[in-house]
């Protein structure tokens, strides 16, 4: 009976050991089933190909030590898949897509310790966001910009382009220490990677953006608070005629003549304008001449402002106020 019965254990043992055997078998031939799928269908439809690959890795980990191998080889296919997608919907302009693609790609890396795949969706990642900042500044979606900016930045805290996109933004909302310190690392950052553009770019902006709101505040009468702005702008172009003419006549309405002169000829200087362009600055230059009592100067500058608008009041101060020879 004791035999009969070891018989019958040892009977069913062994079917038991033979089945487990079968379905162990089963499930790797299953989870390789799996891999090669996602690896045939890389080429033409990688999103199905990704998939395949994340079930090959969760049937994996599921057959244990058995299926390691199989996983392995998964993990180091899985963060390029995701890059090369994300690419793709990149190329295609699909940019809400492919950020969220090469944030997954990132994550996907850090996972299977993959620095090459996030070092590659980095350096793609931070041009979508400044694209996707770019796009809503324009749309006057102005935080939502700054957010994208800021993203990029995150990731590259040199990229120009990014703090030229913040300077816009600021430009809108009229923050001008925010501009100002946008601006200034646009062009500190653009001088240093030779993007002669973006540098041109910012130092003109931010010229312009001071000199009208110098000339705003002038309008104003705000006279110290419009040098204040046009100094700013001389700090981004030095030759720019229009910023030393706008000095000079608030030179001349604060009584600083000497200054007017000194404003005025640096206009004059830098301007490689028409002579009835240039009418105006000669025009301020002769009113500083007069007030500091020379003549003869006064007589030469109101004789070069003879041009366009110009030219009836220069004569009237030549003929009736100077009496010039």
């Amino acid at each position: 009976m004791k035999i009969e019965l070891s018989k019958k254990l040892t009977a069913l043992f062994a079917l038991f050991l033979a089945v487990t055997i079968s379905v162990s078998s089963q499930t790797r031939n299953e989870v390789v089933e799996v891999y090669n799928s996602a690896i045939d269908l890389i080429d033409t439809d990688i999103k199905a190909a990704i998939e395949q690959m994340e079930r090959a890795i969760e049937m994996a980990e599921v057959l244990g030590e058995e299926g390691m191998e199989v996983k392995e080889m998964a993990e180091v296919q899985l963060p390029g898949l995701y890059y090369d997608m994300s690419l793709g919907l990149a190329r295609a302009g699909e940019t809400d897509e492919a950020i969220e693609g090469f944030e997954k790609t990132i994550e996907v890396s850090d996972m299977y310790d993959d620095p090459e795949s996030r070092q590659r969706s980095e350096n793609i990642l931070h041009q979508l966001y400044f694209s996707k900042g770019n796009n809503l500044q324009r749309e006057n979606e102005n935080e939502a910009a700054l957010e994208f900016f800021d993203k990029a930045l995150e990731i590259n805290p040199q990229y120009a382009r990014a703090y030229l996109g913040k300077g816009l933004v600021f430009r809108r909302l009229e923050q001008t220490e925010d501009f100002r310190e946008a601006m200034d690392a646009a062009i500190e950052y653009g001088l240093q990677t030779n993007d002669e553009q973006i540098v041109n770019t910012a130092e003109r902006t931010a010229r312009d953006y001071f000199i009208v709101r110098g000339a705003r505040a002038k309008s104003n009468n705000e006279f110290d608070r419009a040098l204040e702005y046009l100094r700013s702008s001389l700090n981004y172009d030095s030759n720019f005629p229009e910023t030393h003419y706008i000095l000079a006549t608030i030179h001349n309405e604060q009584g600083n003549h000497g200054e007017a002169v000194k404003s005025a000829e640096r206009a004059i200087d830098v301007s490689d304008g028409t002579a009835e362009e240039k009418a105006k600055y000669y025009f301020e230059l002769g009113k500083a001449y007069m007030e500091l009592g020379n003549n003869s100067a006064a007589c030469s500058a109101f004789s070069n402002a003879e041009h366009g608008s110009y030219a009836e009041s220069a004569r009237y101060h030549m003929d009736h106020v100077l009496n010039c020879q």
